[in-house]
């Protein structure tokens, strides 16, 4: 069926594409240039979006609007940090202090909870959208010497096909998916400890306050240097991803695919955070109850300070526990994609084809909505044409350097991981207006932070703790896809799909609901 105006489509579409692989670039060299003459003033903040790392060298006046600052600074713009440093916590820093030291915890938080922001920052950069795959594949028939539709199903819904659109032909399509996370590396979300160690100090020499120390088999340190914040936490973390997606066919053999995805990503993070003071169980400890304790002037609307306490030790009445509470959001733009696919070998039933996809970076990294960098992905795609039509494809995804790989409190950015990619699929043409999908959908993503269950610690009373840590290894992801598409009349698709994880590794979603809808021209 011809479709008034599918020229004008067609050059519309190519007239994006070009945009795409033109301006795009343009505009980030123009960054690029921005980036390599800085532009702050004396007075600004220096260490990135959120440099908790660096609070007690500047003043950090508030809490960064940006999603990547979230965890890093839930417990306040200066981080674990006293109040001088505008943190949570009494400062001991005044002259008057028996143990005078920069209070802060912020060190240990980091090691913690930046290598898990990266981890969701990464994986959230790479989420799978729907194939630019048309449902609809047209060939030469050389017996009836004319193009004719060679459709016996709808195709794939996530990976991809062999088989080219046809010459001149338009795909154009839209889905709708919804990603709610419950854990990243079988670490439960929405309840999971860590604990925070105090920094290094050295005893004082001399001592005049006759500060208790001990050897910590290194070099003499104060007793309250035992102290550690214990700390339970939640995160929820919700993505609605929205994907246009179009497929031109510039030959019989040859097609060419954009893909813009539209995130809206919500982040919210609560933290009971404890602390537990070695000096309020023993009364010989220099100097006594308590050092380190929350100053209840410090804690922002929202925030909850949990009833005074009294130290065994010696009576003194203090504030050690408190749920700190922040949240953001921000929608846009995620990563812009281009394909290319070329049909290298094509039989009767049986073809293999070659592509490249281009992933721009568009998004915002700063607000979870891209990965930040440039990435490239070779592929090949072996397809089985047929009733029932198995798929698969294999691609290694090469990608820059991202802040989100990086240290985000002190704005270094890293190698972002590069990804092996590899799919396998079927799809069934149940009737004429019907087919069914399968398909299994893997990634190994190389060199990734990856958070793992610590031994709990144990605190100056015989209670545990329980504690996060932090590695770097392969994430290998395993996910499986069952859906469907309806032709209702023409060519007009509608996809209904289920993504489902089935394996703990890296963040992990619940179910994933898909819906969309596309026409080929």
């Amino acid at each position: 069926m011809k479709i008034p105006g599918v020229r004008r489509l067609s050059a519309i579409f190519l007239g994006v594409l070009a945009w795409a692989v033109l301006t795009v670039p343009c505009a980030t060299f123009v960054l690029v240039l921005f980036a390599l003459f800085p532009t702050s003033s004396p007075g600004q903040t220096l260490g990135g979006p959120c440099p908790t790392s660096n609070s007690t060298n500047q003043t950090i006046a508030t809490v960064s609007p940006d999603l990547i600052c979230v965890v890093p600074q839930v417990y306040g713009a200066g981080g674990l940090v006293g109040v001088n440093n505008n943190g949570p916590l009494g400062s001991t820093n005044q002259a008057s202090a028996a143990f005078r030291h920069s209070v802060h915890f912020q060190a240990s938080s980091l090691a913690s909870f930046a290598p898990l922001t990266a981890e969701i920052g990464t994986q959230l950069s790479q989420l799978p959208i729907t194939s630019p795959a048309s449902g609809f594949i047209f060939s030469f028939n050389p017996s009836l010497g004319v193009v004719a539709e060679t459709t016996r199903n709808f195709g794939p819904i996530l990976t991809e096909r062999a088989q080219t659109i046809g010459k001149h032909k338009l795909y154009v399509g839209f889905s709708y998916q919804y990603f709610d996370f419950d854990n990243v590396d079988g670490v439960d979300l929405r309840n999971f400890g860590a604990v925070f160690q105090h920094e290094f100090a050295t005893c004082p020499n001399p001592n005049p306050t006759n500060v208790t120390c001990y050897n910590n088999g290194t070099t003499t340190v104060p007793v309250i240097t035992k102290d550690f914040i214990s700390t339970q936490n939640r995160i929820d973390l919700k993505v609605h991803q929205f994907t246009a997606v179009g497929t031109f066919g510039v030959t019989n053999r040859l097609d060419l695919s954009v893909a813009i995805p539209i995130l809206d990503v919500r982040m919210d993070m609560t933290s009971n955070a404890t602390i537990q003071n070695i000096e309020s169980t023993d009364p010989t400890i220099i100097p006594a109850c308590c050092v380190h304790q929350l100053n209840p002037s410090s804690l922002q609307p929202g925030e909850t300070l949990a009833p005074a306490v009294t130290a065994s030790s010696n009576g003194f009445t203090y504030f050690n526990q408190a749920l700190f509470t922040r949240a953001s959001s921000a929608a846009g733009v995620g990563d812009l994609v281009v394909r290319g696919k070329f049909q290298a070998a094509r039989g009767e039933r049986v073809s293999l084809a070659v592509g490249v996809d281009v992933h721009f970076p568009t998004g915002d990294e700063l607000n979870l909505l891209g990965a930040g960098t440039w990435g490239t992905r070779p592929f090949v795609a072996f397809s089985y044409a047929g009733r029932v039509a198995p798929h698969a494809t294999f691609g290694y995804q090469i990608n820059g350097n991202s802040l989100l790989a990086g240290d985000i409190a002190a704005n270094a950015k890293a190698h972002l991981p590069n990804i092996i990619t590899y799919t396998v699929g079927a799809d069934a043409g149940i009737t004429r207006h019907l087919s069914a999908s399968v398909e299994f959908l893997g990634q190994a993503l190389h060199n990734e932070k990856k958070v793992f269950q610590a031994p709990p610690v144990t605190d100056f009373v015989g209670a545990s703790h329980p504690d996060i840590s932090t590695t770097t290894a392969t994430v290998n992801q395993a996910s499986i896809a069952v859906g469907g598409k309806v032709n209702p009349f023409g060519r007009l698709l509608i996809t209904a799909d289920v993504l489902f994880r089935v394996n703990a590794a890296g963040l992990h979603s619940k179910p994933v609901p898909l819906v969309g809808i596309s026409y080929t021209f």
